[in-house]
């Protein structure tokens, strides 16, 4: 008796210590994330998505930026209902195609011109509390997996990732997306390899909110049916073991997967307040050549169990992965499509060589055959069909964070190699050796974590020799760019910013430069100085600046960089 109530409490400690590290890391993530992002101005997305969530909270109308789901801006804009902001909700810019969310988004800036730095923090913060219940998942699962060391080095993986940072503290639906894709995985799988019954109803929940977050929710569709197709192989490992239990396993399968649908689809309606619903896709307007493809069938005819609003908005970004928006970059040079290794060199070059050596360990152990290493490798399943869709069927190339929902699973893996180390001492010195590399890397970059980019590709400082866009300069840095002309006590300066926030907010005294050679203090975003062309619009008339538009600063160098991402000039005269 007296012994296992001591093992009983031995086993309480040691799950409050688990507790106290866990909570401890997502304290430390969140700390990481508040400070970071007081230092950084809003992004080219995030100046459209917040104002958009208010806008919605205010009117009910979906349409403005449509083109994205709505859950994450409403999530986002929740903290602005309890403030002192102004908006008029008459002023939607309705007609005016793709421009429309960034021309309300300017309205809106105007008008809250006092207190917008203090809008941004405060919608900011339920970004932070999205990653932390994230990182809560990526423990869970990987205890779940591999046991609670494995579960902690999976978190601290996550924890510390530049990539998720960098996104962790923003208005947009990237990380959003991340974390419902993750977790509505997470309840499949239990439902196929622990028959938890749960799982049908919080795997549909956490799909539908997938779904209403971003279309890259879709892809949760062939995750499931591969999963559910691979688990058969591994029948021993299910809590109902035997050949005659086959057929209960595919049919619990199927049932659970039909249900999970269902109740995504009424989420999603619930979500849109059911407005278009059963509408035919003959009545519906689209574009891409997905839809117009089901134009040419019977199809077209059926009522969509969809609200209109969600399935034009699909279309609309079904068309811009397949002809693209904008120009893309890719180690220097200019692309109009799409590469299909785009996606493969952007995670190279912008991961820690530390997370990448680890990977490559956890490859290599999957010749180290056995029933249970095969079934968890199907943890990768969802990594394959994100990068397998972005790669090969979509033609915008702007940023990593397009698959930023494969990070969690590959932590969750790199995790379980803890299993296969440790009994040797010399794998236990090289992993620790890895991790403190990893979270040294991590480090190194605060608060710029947009901006990493690991020493084989030159750091930060080189970042620009690879990608653009959102890899490096997304706007953020106006602010640290305030800072500095305060400190060098710069009255005033020539500036092309590669972002929508008027630098009159930060009290910066600015005129625009352009492709003529000035004199003075210049600053150029890296996006412009290295030829992506863009619109400037926080001037009183937009201003388009072209490739290379900028060739002339490349004769000098900089005296400063903000941030990584706005290159300073002092410009001689002569």
């Amino acid at each position: 008796m007296v012994v296992k109530t001591m093992a009983r409490m031995d086993k309480n400690s040691r799950s409050t210590y688990v507790s106290i590290a866990v909570a401890g890391l997502l304290a430390i993530m969140a700390v990481m994330c508040i400070l970071s992002l007081r230092t950084k101005s809003a992004t080219v997305d995030e100046f459209a998505h917040l104002p958009a969530g208010y806008y919605y909270w205010k009117t009910g109308d979906f349409s403005l930026y449509g083109k994205n789901p709505p859950l994450v801006k409403l999530i986002c804009a929740l903290p602005l209902l309890a403030m002192d902001v102004s908006m008029d909700p008459n002023r939607s810019y309705a007609g005016t195609g793709d421009w429309r969310p960034w021309l309300f988004g300017t309205h809106f800036m105007r008008q809250n011109a006092d207190m917008y730095e203090n809008i941004f923090f405060a919608g900011r913060l339920p970004a932070v509390l999205l990653a932390v219940i994230l990182g809560f998942f990526v423990f869970r699962w990987a205890r779940q997996l591999y046991g609670t060391p494995a579960g902690l080095i999976s978190l601290l993986l996550y924890v510390f990732s530049p990539n998720i940072l960098a996104h962790a503290r923003l208005v947009t639906t990237d990380l959003g997306c991340t974390l419902f894709m993750f977790v509505a995985t997470y309840y499949f799988w239990r439902l196929l390899w622990k028959g938890d019954k749960k799982g049908t109803l919080w795997g549909g929940l956490s799909t539908g909110l997938a779904l209403l977050t971003k279309f890259t929710g879709a892809l949760l569709l062939p995750i499931y049916l591969g999963l559910w197709l691979l688990s058969f192989p591994f029948q021993k490992d299910l809590p109902e073991s035997g050949s005659s239990k086959k057929r209960e396993h595919l049919t619990r399968g199927a049932f659970g997967l039909f249900l999970i649908l269902v109740i995504a689809v009424a989420v999603i309606n619930v979500g849109y307040g059911f407005k278009g619903t059963f509408k035919s896709l003959a009545t519906v307007p689209h574009e891409s050549r997905l839809l117009e493809r089901l134009d040419r069938s019977p199809l077209n005819m059926i009522p969509i169990p969809l609200p209109a609003e969600y399935v034009q908005g699909f279309d609309r970004q079904k068309l811009d992965a397949e002809q693209g928006v904008f120009l893309n970059y890719l180690n220097g040079k200019l692309y109009t499509q799409g590469c299909w290794y785009y996606f493969l060199y952007a995670f190279a070059v912008k991961t820690p060589l530390a997370l990448q050596v680890g990977l490559l360990i956890a490859f290599c152990c999957l010749f180290k055959r056995n029933r249970e290493n095969a079934s968890n490798m199907l943890v990768l399943l969802p990594v394959i069909i994100v990068l397998s869709v972005f790669s090969f069927a979509n033609e915008i190339n702007v940023g990593l964070r397009y698959i930023l929902p494969v990070f969690p699973f590959l932590f969750l893996w790199a995790g379980g190699v803890t299993r296969l180390v440790t009994g040797n001492r010399f794998a236990r010195l090289a992993g620790a050796a890895l991790l403190i590399a990893y979270v040294a890397a991590s480090l190194s970059i605060f608060p710029h974590y947009l901006a990493f980019f690991n020493a084989w590709a030159g750091g930060p400082q080189k970042g620009h020799q690879h990608l653009l866009d959102s890899n490096l300069d997304w706007g953020q840095d106006l602010k640290g760019l305030a800072d500095y002309l305060d400190t060098e006590g710069v009255d005033e300066i020539g500036l092309a910013y590669f972002g929508h926030v008027d630098p009159t907010i930060y009290g910066i005294d600015y005129h625009v430069v352009g492709s003529k050679r000035e004199t003075g203090y210049v600053a150029v975003s890296a996006n412009y100085l290295y030829g992506l062309p863009y619109l400037i619009t926080y001037t009183p008339n937009p201003i388009p600046i072209r490739p290379n538009t900028f060739g002339w600063l490349h004769d000098f160098e900089p005296v400063d960089t903000i941030g990584h991402s706005i290159m300073v000039f002092s410009i001689p005269h002569g």
